[in-house]
């Protein structure tokens, strides 16, 4: 079934006493509210239980009316408290329930032994998100736009963050030239972009899928690969990739210090896990010069390579780029890739090895480049064209295409959530999802949730999504020792893993291998003791 005929559903939180639940749950069970949790607060005895119930446009009046029958159903002096909220609501449900501990399905009313399609949480039009220029001026640690949107990204596992119309543009751009990038012929794309293989040892190139196509760009010296031209042979599509590269890879460097503040360790910490930041317009160094990654896994010795955090914000020489001076930009950045190019040419005139010339290097980060066709079928017949998981990566970066797709689902209540759903607001701003990477994930031991997600089939036409996935270097080790014992001299908790000589690229096997040894560990009985004979 399409979107359109899916209910949208939201949370509500009641606490009373345990003993009185049955007498203030019974109002809203008659209005057809779902029982979906029920925990007993300690030391208080209190029961909070959570509904779940579809919203109506004008549930207000309906709540209110359902909360005075219940109180007045209630013993005198009996006190009955009701979430203001669903930010309120969800809230309580990250404080008190874990993620195993709410009922995510129902059962289907013609057939019982089946189970029903999963409810859809409200996306809350974005309710309180602040917008991303705040965030990136806002100081790390400190209350605020960078505090709300911590408190979002571990509350729900994804944040939204606004952008105005006029820093749309750029996304939008892109968005378009690759709609018409990928209405070319399939041998035209694999002449451009090449085929989906390992170059530099990491996946870059075009491939079609059986949901999707796609087009993976990564960063390089000189701008991004591979760089896709115009049907009229210009570079505008390649400049405007280069550009939303950079910047997108800034504003996660933005992002980061905030990140690091409420692990409770140092901003370089986690910059020293990244390759260094894109060039910009003006560099002109090799990529020896400002240190980039070697191979696919960064730096032979595996030592901090990336660039400090300014200020505030580590995103201060990346500025977002404004409607009117797009055109500007993309036209200074085609030029730079065409000297660019031209450079590398008269390198290889001048005898170098054409082979060591021409294979470049990349970025791990990377940016996605997504067509998902309304009129595929989607896994085991349904209308989901990019199954649920995770991202590696600390960070992705998604701005809400302009047809929706894109569901996440929610830490908090464990629902999906169709975030591009209410994605457009009056003013025609848009927002930029940000979701927390296996990789954040498992650094923080699970401080912060991996965002689960998944690409539904828009309702009609096509939808173009780009994704930035931004990762550390596969060899950056992670030894978290020096941040934890900074911590605990200052008398504060750092939400890190205990880890000492894993890279990035063995953190996966590495939590099976623990896994395994601690399943083991917790099977082995102890010895019964050995009863006296006397």
């Amino acid at each position: 079934s399409r979107e359109e005929g899916r209910r949208v559903y939201m949370l509500l939180l009641l606490r009373v006493r345990l003993e009185h639940a049955p007498t203030a749950l019974a109002p809203f069970e008659c209005a057809g509210f779902c029982l979906v949790g029920l925990r007993t607060a300690v030391p208080t005895g209190d029961a909070l239980i959570a509904l779940r119930w579809h919203a109506e446009a004008n549930n207000t009046d309906v709540i209110a009316q359902l909360c005075e029958a219940a109180r007045a159903q209630l013993p005198a002096g009996v006190a009955l408290s009701i979430t203001a909220s669903q930010e309120d609501a969800l809230e309580q449900m990250r404080a008190h329930f874990g993620p195993r501990e709410v009922v995510q399905w129902a059962a289907d009313p013609a057939d019982p032994s089946r189970r029903a399609e999963p409810p859809l949480g409200d996306a809350l039009q974005h309710a309180g998100a602040p917008w991303l220029e705040e965030v990136l001026r806002a100081a790390p640690g400190s209350s605020g736009a960078g505090a709300a949107f911590v408190r979002r990204l571990r509350r729900d596992g994804y944040a939204p963050l606004l952008l105005t119309a006029s820093q749309a543009a750029l996304w939008r751009e892109v968005e378009g030239s690759a709609a018409t990038w990928f209405a070319q012929s399939t041998e035209a794309k694999l002449e451009q972009a090449g085929a989906y293989a390992h170059i530099d040892r990491k996946f870059t190139g075009y491939r079609d899928g059986k949901y999707r196509e796609q087009l993976e760009v990564r960063a390089t010296p000189g701008a991004v690969h591979p760089a896709p031209v115009d049907a009229d042979g210009r570079l505008r599509f390649s400049a405007a990739l280069s550009l939303l590269v950079r910047t997108l890879d800034g504003v996660a460097r933005g992002l980061l210090p905030h990140v690091a503040a409420e692990l409770g360790c140092e901003p370089r910490f986690l910059a020293g896990l990244c390759d260094a930041a894109p060039s910009a317009p003006s560099d002109n160094g090799s990529s020896e010069d400002r240190g980039e990654d070697r191979g696919e896994d960064g730096g032979e010795d595996g030592g901090e390579v990336g660039g400090e955090v300014s200020g505030a914000c580590g995103c201060r020489g990346v500025p977002l780029i404004e409607a009117s001076e797009l055109d500007a930009a993309v036209t200074s950045e085609a030029e730079r890739i065409r000297g660019a190019a031209r450079a590398s040419a008269s390198f290889i005139d001048a005898g170098a090895d054409a082979d060591a010339a021409e294979a470049p290097r990349l970025a791990h980060s990377l940016l996605r480049l997504c067509r998902y066709d309304s009129r595929r079928e989607g896994a085991y017949g349904t209308d989901v064209l990019c199954e649920e998981h995770h991202d590696v990566g600390l960070l992705t970066l998604d701005v809400c295409a302009s047809a929706a797709g894109l569901h996440a689902l929610r830490r908090s209540d464990g629902l999906w959530v169709p975030v591009e759903e209410t994605a457009l607001r009056a003013d025609g701003g848009v927002a930029l999802v940000v979701m927390v990477g296996d990789t954040l994930a498992r650094l923080s031991a699970g401080h912060f949730a991996p965002c689960k997600h998944r690409v539904v089939a828009p309702r009609s036409g096509e939808r173009v999504g780009l994704p930035f996935l931004f990762r550390g270097r596969s060899d950056a080790v992670l030894d978290t020792r020096p941040a934890l014992a900074a911590a605990a001299a200052a008398g504060r908790v750092a939400h890190l893993a205990e880890l000492e000589t894993v890279t990035i690229r063995d953190l996966p096997s590495f939590d099976s291998a623990r896994s395994i040894l601690k399943g083991w560990f917790r099977s082995v009985r102890k010895p019964k003791p050995i009863e006296s004979a006397m």
